[in-house]
């Protein structure tokens, strides 16, 4: 441990960490807020740090171009390790002063099993190419979902991982693959850069942390063509909207070669969301799937986006789903309590049946009224 972890604040932190939390929120002279068991928001008023303490720890952890970086009224994001806990900062600049906002990120990457990703999916991790989008805005277990694929990946085949993330949150160790990390910013100048260069670092699979805007997105897409196992994030809520923000970021004199070239390369999209267990000791993923089937490559080269909705309800069985769909699976299975999932259904009524028509499939269920 290092000297300056003696300090008062980070003893403040290892405090509020014995506790079952996910966030911690830091403001200057007001209490630690942090994100409990329940996803609740909550503030600590025994803990309150003063400017100056706050300003010797940002000057503690981050380097001279970050620090420069965030006093130029913008943020950062850095990768800290306290003790044994793996934390995610984002320091930021409020309207007054910095906040920082800490994630808890597990020492391990979580297998597939362990954050419910469904068994079926293994095979789309075996392929040699080919694109694997994640996606939800925020507070989904995007990059914990993607790390988990990755460590199926390094366990169970012999390729070489390359990711490319802002910051590194997981660390992972050479199984049956080698694995190497970058870090934009500390490793490489820029996404561009990092994945130009990466084709010639011999890879197999890439990970990307965040496909962020239309140059990232082309490159990505020139990573598949090029025979590669490609997996990234979006900040999109469905599959369909998905497919629409990666056309639509485009001019629109290059729209349709765009919608040709994603038909040939996409995958696998998955968009999930969390929600409160029905014990309300943890959260739960809802996960609308999409698989790139003939149909829904036709479609995408006709834009005709808003039609692969249908085929998802129409291929339930064979592993495509709509959001609708898993939360009534999740209903069904009594993970979830129906209250809470009813505020994010399309329609109250539709989903209400679509609860009934499938309660054949699980028993001890009551139809909804």
């Amino acid at each position: 441990m290092d000297i300056s972890q003696n300090n008062n604040i980070y003893n403040i932190f290892r405090e509020i960490l014995k506790e079952k939390v996910s966030d911690i929120h830091v403001l200057e002279w007001k209490p630690v807020y942090v994100r409990n068991a329940t996803w609740s928001i909550i503030h600590l008023d025994q803990y309150i740090l003063a400017r100056e303490e706050i300003w010797w720890f940002l000057q503690d952890f981050l380097k001279d171009e970050k620090l420069d970086k965030l006093l130029n009224w913008t943020e950062v994001d850095v990768a800290f390790k306290l003790d044994d806990t793996n934390l995610r900062i984002n320091a930021y600049m409020d309207r007054n002063w910095v906040r920082m906002a800490i994630r808890k990120i597990s020492s391990n990457p979580p297998s597939m099993e362990q954050v419910w990703l469904p068994e079926y999916l293994q095979k789309f991790l075996s392929r040699d190419k080919w694109l694997i989008l994640i996606t939800w805005p925020t507070w989904s277990w995007k990059s914990t979902t993607m790390a988990s694929m990755i460590d199926y990946i390094n366990t169970n085949r012999n390729v070489h991982i390359i990711t490319m993330e802002d910051p590194i949150e997981y660390v992972f160790e050479n199984k049956n693959s080698l694995i190497t990390q970058r870090e934009i910013g500390r490793n490489s100048w820029s996404w561009q850069d990092a994945m130009k260069y990466s084709l010639r670092q011999d890879p197999d699979v890439i990970m990307v942390w965040e496909m962020r805007d239309v140059e990232t997105i082309s490159s990505v897409l020139t990573l598949v063509e090029t025979w590669h196992l490609v997996i990234s994030t979006l900040h999109t809520v469905d599959a369909a909207q998905t497919i629409t923000r990666i056309i639509d970021v485009f001019p629109p004199h290059k729209q349709d070669q765009i919608a040709v070239q994603l038909s040939l390369s996409l995958d696998l999209v998955v968009s999930q969301r969390l929600f409160a267990a029905k014990d309300w000791n943890w959260r739960v993923p809802a996960r609308e799937i999409l698989v790139n089937s003939t149909a829904v490559a036709n479609n995408i080269r006709e834009r005709k986006i808003p039609q692969i909705t249908s085929i998802m309800e129409t291929w339930f069985k064979y592993g495509m789903k709509t959001m609708d769909q898993s939360l009534a699976e999740l209903v069904i299975q009594w993970k979830v309590d129906l209250n809470e999932v009813i505020p994010s259904v399309k329609s109250v009524e539709t989903f209400k049946t679509l609860l009934n028509s499938m309660k054949n499939d699980a028993k001890s269920f009551r139809p909804v009224d």
